[in-house]
Order: C-alpha cells, then structure tokens, then sequence
C-alpha cells in the first residue's frame, strides 16, 4: 500500500466507523443500543465537564443541575402540550441555556471552591423547587407517555440516533472551539486570569461562552438520556451521582484533554457491566481506580499514553515548524577569527 492510500484510508476510518454507528440498530440488540446510549450521553456529560474544570479551571460541583433542568424541560413540554420529544428535545437545550445564563449572575462572580460550592448549591435548590412544584410532579416526577405513539423499532432508534448525534456534535464543537480564539482566551484565563485580564482577554465574557455552552451540551445530552429512562424526577435528575460519573470519568481518562473522555467513558462502561454487581465493593474499587491514576498518572490513561509517544488524535495547540535555515535577524558564525 502506497503512501497515497493509506492517507486516503486513514482520512476515510472515521467516517466508516461513524456510518458504522450509524446503522447500527439494523445490526445490534436493543440493549446494546441502550447501552450505548448510556455511553454517549456520559460522554457529552464528561466532556461539557472537562471543558468547565480542564480548559477554563471552573471546577463545577453542581454540574448536575443542567442535567436535571435539559430532563425536567423535555419532560414538561411533552407532558404539557404532547410535543413530539424529538421537536421538545432542542427547546429543552434552549431552556438549558437560558437557566445557565440565569445562574451566572451569582455563580460567576465566584472562583476557585466558593464557585465549586455555589454551584452545588444551586443544584440543590432546582432540586427542592422541583421537588415541591406540582406543575413538575412533585416528588412523583413525570413519566414520558407520549413516545408510547411510537414504534419500538422507531423509538429506540431515534432515542440511539440523537445519543449518537449529540456525542458527535459535542466532540467536534469542543475541538472547533479549542482551536480557536475562544480555547486560547479560556486556558490563558485559567492560567493566569489576572495576567489575561491585563492583557485584553474578555474573561467574564470567555467564562460565560464556556459555562453555556457546557450547560447546553448537558441539557441536550440528560434530555436523550431521559428519553432512554422514560421517567423523571427530582432526587435522580438533579443526583450528585451524574457530576461523580463525569469527575471520575474525566480523572481516568485524562483532565484537560479531548481524547480523555473517549478512554474514561470506554473503561468507565467496561468496569460497570462487569463489576456493578459486586455491590458497595464495586464503588470501593472505583475510589481506589481514580487515586492510583491521580498519584501513578496525573495526566489520565491518555496522558500515560501520550508520555510514550502517541500522537494527539485530536489536537487544539497550534505549533510553529522548525527553521531549517538561520533567520537573516540571528547572528552568524564569523568568517575570520581575530
């Protein structure tokens, strides 16, 4: 094979695997479907999260409020006006976004652990208003009768479809965003936010670029999730248990990269379906997993590998070649020694 080809091959593998994807409900079971929708939705979760803490330093405890407020929004309009939940489900992005916006006002006048309290706070207090509004259910929550309208075939598909779209459209959004002017404005500001500030970088507008697009891509992503559970409500929706699962996915894959939440949620599936049975041991072993790799890997599983020479699959640092040739502004060696 010629170096021609196996460009050509290489440019074509992604493409393949995501029509692979694609069609894999004519091929797969239903619980592999449902599987991977865990999967992805996970993955957005993950990646929404190490977007907040790994590339703008905004350590966000109470994540788990976008996935309560993406679920309770889809859910309500369905249950309300008996919307199609595939036309609710980005109107539930944009009720996200806008309850995002909303918070920012308090939350992001904070930084470091009173910003990573706060909104763990505010988690809690969607939690309890829900759980004491009538309109949403109660402590009852909403089961999401209308997709009893479709066919099994046509509901899992579509429930495995938006999973796998929302997964794609988050990879690719983050690393667009990454390697543009937004990324560089959001890691200088997590380096060094005073030196950013002084240097022109608009923080509180990059913080808050950041802080709704994350929540976005989590409403979206809980919406899809819920669709696969076909019932809400207030003490699983707005669980700390969706930000631990993004945390300890993002620690063991690799915290500041694109590429970690990829291997976190991989390994993260696999331990699941094999060990959660086990129990309390099973979250035990889980805790031990994520301190060996924070003391034996600080990077992740994709910092390890990294260290030892694997290319970035998804790189958002632009790098300047080599000369080959002295700049005519360098100095030269001399001809003629005095």
């Amino acid at each position: 094979m010629n170096a021609t080809s196996s460009t050509l091959l290489k440019s074509l593998l992604p493409f393949l695997a995501l029509l692979a994807l694609a069609c894999l409900p004519w091929y797969a079971s239903f619980a592999t479907q449902r599987l991977l929708v865990e999967a992805f939705t996970l993955f957005v979760l993950a990646t929404s999260w190490n977007l907040l803490a790994g590339y703008g330093g905004m350590v966000a405890i109470g994540h788990h409020l976008f996935v309560g407020v993406g679920a309770y929004a889809l859910f309500a309009l369905c249950t309300h006006t008996g919307l199609n939940p595939w036309l609710a489900w980005p109107v539930a992005g944009l009720v996200t976004a806008a309850v995002a916006l909303m918070v920012a006002v308090p939350l992001l006048r904070l930084t470091g652990a009173y910003f990573a309290v706060a909104t763990w706070v505010m988690a809690e207090m969607f939690r309890i208003g829900t759980l004491n509004t009538e309109w949403l259910g109660a402590g009852a929550g909403l089961p999401l009768t209308v997709m009893r309208e479709f066919g099994r075939f046509e509901r899992n598909a579509g429930v495995y479809w938006s999973a796998l779209a929302i997964a794609f459209v988050a990879l690719i959004a983050a690393h667009r965003m990454l390697r543009g002017s937004l990324g560089l404005a959001l890691m200088s500001t997590r380096d060094a936010r005073q030196a950013a500030d002084a240097n022109g970088v608009p923080v509180q507008r990059t913080r808050l670029t950041l802080w709704v697009v994350a929540a976005t891509l989590t409403g979206l992503a809980s919406g899809v999730a819920h669709m696969n559970i076909l019932q809400v409500s207030p003490d699983a929706s707005f669980s700390l248990h969706w930000t631990a699962a993004a945390l300890f996915i993002v620690v063991l894959g690799g915290i500041g990269t694109l590429e970690g939440p990829i291997l976190g949620v991989l390994v993260y599936m696999l331990l699941r379906e094999n060990f959660a049975e086990l129990g309390a041991w099973y979250f035990i072993g889980l805790g031990l997993l994520a301190m060996a790799v924070m003391v034996a890997a600080p990077g992740g599983l994709w910092g390890w590998l990294k260290g030892r020479g694997l290319p970035p699959v998804f790189p958002v640092r632009r790098t300047m070649p080599l000369a080959t040739e002295p700049s005519p502004l360098q100095p030269t060696e001399r001809k003629h020694q005095p």
